[in-house]
């Protein structure tokens, strides 16, 4: 996705100089830190221990504290870390930010009866404890990383009752929000959503007095509202946003960890089959899926860690583009190109589906078209499936290719992949000794703004930040 931004203040298509309209392609609700909402610190509402450094896209940023007061303390050789906490906080509700709320937060995100979908990314913690004036989390093993994923959202313990804790989904959280956060939800309907600046916020007054979302699904129809003067900003595919130009739109690209990648599990005789993933590998032309499906935002990349790891990184793990290598592992493996251009073997032709969500992201069944464009030269044929991704069970995820996005706890090297994986979590994405084929790492966040809508609050700051994904979907 990219950021487009349209001249003077005096033409806003807001309804005031204070006030920004957003138009979003994501579901509107759900505002509750049990359910994900602001699991990267990037919620209006809520805020975390801590959020990551801005502005820094070429090495792993710094984290700064926000409901912390100062960075994390590892001890017992990295299974306990100690957090001091920021003192005179309140909560949009006027109750008193402390230690309690932290280890409600996280109790609540750790018990089974909330149904969390965030569960996974935090069973290894063992207990969470107020200690005085921070918190304290002790873990069930050590993780030398653990401190950098502290950036989850933060509610009010007076928000969970224990004793007849429900399902997460069904919380009053979802949609009447409590946050320390500089925003205030006032307004909530399937298509729109309005967050008023709070007052009494503890920090900085906001640069923005109203935030409003607008949801619309499709991006070509966000394309034609943003053109029409509908609203100020959206996030677009590459391909739509390059048609916005200057001097009436800003175009931002905001480099990210986030991946695109193909899933080849075993339960699929083609895709399962040694041979074809290695073909695979060799034979999709990363870099000119970014040259012309993202139009240039993005970096081709092979492996789940990218350069801005540091020495994690290992380029030479890389897979380069070699499609005539690739020709010849499937003939030595007895893949024969049939009169039709697509080989067999022993009956089964290499051929298999590959799974899309149109509910995600444009780009993701254009890669998907590139991959199958570039895979038909070798001799093997997929077969493109559209598909709403909430309709896809672990079943078919462990028999049917699909073209997946994530990127793990932002910048964090564990987050990448440790959850991705390590064969204790069995992600169905991966089970059965399922692999992937990586298409491109780092994928900006591309929006489109108005330009006198980004000369009233930067990319960097607190309205709109640039998206990460901690899940795998």
């Amino acid at each position: 996705m990219i950021l487009v931004i349209p001249p003077a203040l005096a033409e806003t298509s807001s309804p005031s100089v204070n006030t920004v309209i957003i138009i979003d392609g994501d579901m509107l609700g759900r505002y509750n830190p049990i359910t994900g909402h602001g699991r990267n610190g990037d919620s209006h509402i809520y805020q975390g221990l801590y959020r990551i450094e801005t502005g820094l896209f070429n090495k792993q940023p710094a984290l700064t504290p926000i409901l912390a007061s100062g960075p994390s303390v590892p001890s017992d050789n990295n299974r306990v870390w100690t957090v001091p906490l920021r003192s005179g906080v309140r909560f949009s509700d006027g109750t008193t930010f402390g230690p309690e709320d932290v280890v409600a937060t996280f109790k609540a995100l750790l018990d089974p009866r909330s149904a969390s979908s965030e569960i996974s990314a935090w069973d290894e913690v063992e207990k969470v404890e107020a200690e005085g004036s921070a918190v304290k989390f002790t873990l069930k093993e050590p993780l030398a990383e653990f401190g950098r994923r502290l950036l989850n959202s933060i509610a009010p313990s007076e928000a969970f009752d224990f004793v007849n804790l429900g399902k997460a989904e069904n919380s009053s959280l979802n949609d009447k929000p409590i946050g320390t956060g500089p925003y205030v939800l006032t307004e909530l309907r399937p298509d729109q959503a309005i967050m008023s600046a709070r007052a009494d916020y503890w920090d900085s007054k906001p640069q923005v007095d109203k935030i409003i979302i607008r949801h619309t699904a499709d991006e070509n129809a966000r394309a034609q509202q943003l053109r029409a003067g509908e609203g100020d900003g959206s996030m677009l595919a590459a391909e739509l946003a390059q048609t916005f130009q200057a001097p009436e739109f800003e175009v931002i690209s905001v480099p990210t960890a986030d991946w695109r990648g193909l899933t080849l599990p075993a339960g699929d005789p083609v895709a399962g089959d040694d041979a074809v993933r290695l073909a695979v590998n060799l034979a999709v032309d990363r870099e000119s899926m970014v040259k012309h499906v993202l139009k240039g935002h993005g970096v081709a990349n092979s492996t789940f860690l990218a350069s801005f790891y540091g020495d994690s990184y290992d380029p030479g793990q890389e897979f380069p583009y070699d499609p005539e290598q690739a020709k010849k592992i499937l003939d030595n493996a007895g893949w024969v190109v049939g009169p039709d251009g697509v080989r067999a073997r022993n009956g089964l032709r290499a051929a298999f589906d590959v799974i899309y969500f149109p509910n995600r992201d444009r780009a993701r069944k254009d890669l998907s078209l590139a991959a199958a464009s570039d895979l038909k030269k070798i001799g093997i044929e997929l077969n493109l499936v559209a598909q709403d991704s909430k309709s896809v069970t672990a079943e078919v995820y462990a028999r049917t290719p699909v073209m997946l996005g994530g990127g793990g706890i932002p910048y964090s090297i564990d987050g990448q992949i440790y959850h991705i994986l390590h064969s204790k979590y069995a992600n169905p994405e991966w089970e059965r000794n399922g692999t992937m084929v990586l298409i491109t790492s780092i994928r900006p966040s591309i929006a489109c703004w108005m330009k006198r809508a980004f000369n009233k609050i930067p990319i960097s700051g607190s309205i709109y930040t640039g998206r990460y994904s901690s899940n795998i979907d």
